[in-house]
């Protein structure tokens, strides 16, 4: 017996070292994509200008398991935390210059077992940057998904579309409105593309069977209803929203709450709730500036 057990001890420790051995491989790799369209290298935008950028990462030995984009101005915002489970990654995106001075990107791949990898470029604001003009649309109403009052708005023509002429114009639809029993979002303000349970919108015009699912992505902010109406400019607009993501709801939807927003077109914006009643039978009304295209 006591052969048997050292003979278990020996196998469990030559399997020990082997595992650990296994482990002794490289860092993932991380790198920008270059060439045109794509910025590779420390730059000058203007403020509120779109850039793109592109990243190649891979470990052939294990799999990458998260993705960080972090922006560092005066203080430090995560743009992006994103788990995976793949070999490769392959990322683009347009950004946008915020209204700091300079901006710090850093972009990190992390694998497995923790080991990671890391690129950064910065950002510094064009000295010829001037604050753009917006539009001002008051008193935008929309109807929940069980209310007659039509649920989609669309920034381009500053229209409320009901859900079959929505359907019948996907490449517009910015916004929806609708009240989230599933989750507990309650009242909220999503778009086509936020993953909206297919039981909000049913029917053969639902989201489930649309082809454009554009994506409108929302921060909760904090400002004052005279902040708000005093906005002339998009410098506020652009301030308020930063330079990390928002989400891709904005939920919870009371009276004097305000979110910052950015469309897909990259047009960045706010909207103030004046009022909302109701659950899914209910209606909000909201302002709304934002850039101009």
């Amino acid at each position: 017996m006591k052969n048997l057990a050292l003979f278990f001890v020996v196998v469990l420790t030559v399997f020990t070292a082997c595992k650990k051995e296994n482990n002794n491989y490289p860092p993932p790799t991380i790198s920008f994509i270059s060439g045109s369209g794509f910025v590779s290298n420390d730059t000058t935008i203007k403020m509120g200008d779109q850039f793109k950028i592109g990243i190649e990462a891979a470990n052939p030995d294990v799999n990458l398991t998260n993705f960080v984009i972090k922006v560092e101005t005066d203080g430090t915002e995560t743009f992006l935390d994103s788990g995976m489970n793949t070999p490769v990654l392959n990322y683009e995106k347009m950004m946008i210059k915020g209204i700091s001075d300079n901006e710090k990107w850093s972009f990190i791949v992390y694998d497995r077992d923790g080991k990671s990898a890391k690129v950064s470029l910065n950002i510094t604001k064009d000295t010829a940057s001037v604050y753009g003009p917006i539009n001002y649309y008051p008193n935008i109403e929309m109807g929940a998904q069980n209310n007659p009052t039509a649920s989609f708005y669309s920034l381009e023509d500053n229209l409320v579309y009901t859900l079959s002429e929505a359907y019948e114009n996907q490449e517009k639809i910015d916004m929806c409105y609708f009240y989230d029993f599933i989750d507990t979002d309650e009242n909220s303000i999503a778009s086509p593309g936020a993953n909206i349970d297919e039981s909000v919108f049913p029917g053969s015009e639902g989201f489930v069977n649309w082809t454009i699912l554009r994506t409108t992505r929302y921060k909760v902010v904090e400002l004052t209803e005279q902040e708000f109406l005093d906005a002339e400019n998009d410098s506020l607009l652009v301030a308020l929203h930063g330079t990390a993501e928002g989400k891709r709801k904005a939920k919870n939807l009371v009276e004097g709450k305000s979110f910052a927003f950015k469309n897909e077109d990259g047009r960045i914006g706010l909207f103030r709730v004046n009022s909302i009643s109701g659950t899914d039978e209910g209606v909000v009304n909201i302002s709304i500036k934002v850039q101009k295209q």
